[in-house]
């Protein structure tokens, strides 16, 4: 019998948020567990958050929750039913990770990060071989201008952050390649339908990935109310399983851009977070 540690991102109203934004509030937990030398072994549990099939707490917060959706995308030791587990309740006077941040010119932190991250949260070789295939046939050879073009409710829920449209994302795109003669491609990603085609009409040699969920019909009114949107919809079966990959694959991708470009945002965090390759970065 083993003794696990639950960490869970059921911070602010209680379910959880994007992608990596729980992500994150997971690994400051995970580093905080590595600073104590606690003898449990961690769980990352995102079963009570919208990331779970169906569940959608602006109608109703009496679901029956089945499963972990983390475990759909990474790999890691589940306990048995022999196994005790304890809820990790982390108490901090400073926080690990200031969610302001992406440190990408903070190394010392970002590699404090990155260390554990690495340790720890293990992605699934499934989906990381779907990464290598897309990289290997659409941007490897490239010099890569990675954009995260964040649109939709962000400017509602986030002003602190700036409030942008797609024509502002379009200026600075021409500005950067106008002082980056090197950057041959570009990678889009947005959740925002309109956003892809926008900055793929200005810019023809760019590339998006295919098939995945972003807004299309979806009004400011009902974006702005539902600020999980994204996780609530119930368009496609299987659709948090499918958006939690999507999230991986892209935000792996910008990873292995030369450049990216957008506004603080979790996948612009991300990115950083699993960089393998960025030189440099450029926020809106």
């Amino acid at each position: 019998m083993k003794t696990f540690y639950s960490i869970s991102p059921t911070h602010g109203w209680g379910y959880g948020y994007g992608f990596f934004s729980n992500y994150r509030i997971c690994l400051e937990q995970l580093i905080h567990h590595e600073n104590t030398n606690v003898s449990a072994t961690p769980y990352i549990d995102w079963t009570k958050t919208t990331w779970a099939e169906g569940f959608n707490p602006f109608k109703s917060t009496d679901f029956n929750f089945t499963y972990n959706p983390f475990d759909l995308w990474f790999d890691q030791e589940i306990p048995s039913e022999s196994d005790t587990i304890k809820k990790f309740s982390l108490s901090l006077r400073e926080p690990l990770i200031n969610h302001s941040k992406d440190y990408f010119y903070e190394k010392q932190s970002l590699e404090m990060q990155q260390t554990v991250d690495k340790k720890r949260m293990k992605v699934k070789k499934n989906i990381l071989d779907k990464v290598d295939e897309i990289y290997k046939n659409e941007l490897e050879g490239h010099v890569v201008l990675g954009v995260m073009a964040r649109g939709t409710e962000y400017n509602f829920h986030h002003p602190m952050f700036g409030v942008f449209n797609i024509q502002d994302y379009i200026k600075e795109i021409k500005k950067i390649l106008d002082e980056n003669t090197d950057i041959t491609k570009i990678l889009i990603v947005s959740e925002d339908s309109h956003y892809i085609n926008e900055i793929k009409n200005h810019f023809p040699s760019s590339f998006f990935v295919p098939d995945v969920f972003r807004r299309t019909d979806e009004t400011d009114e009902y974006m702005n109310r539902i600020h999980c949107w994204m996780n609530v919809s119930e368009k496609r079966e299987n659709h948090c399983k499918l958006l939690g990959e999507e999230t991986i694959i892209q935000t792996k991708l910008l990873s292995k851009c030369d450049y990216l470009f957008g506004r603080h945002s979790g996948i612009f965090c991300g990115a950083i977070l699993w960089n393998e390759n960025i030189k440099k970065i450029f926020k809106i």
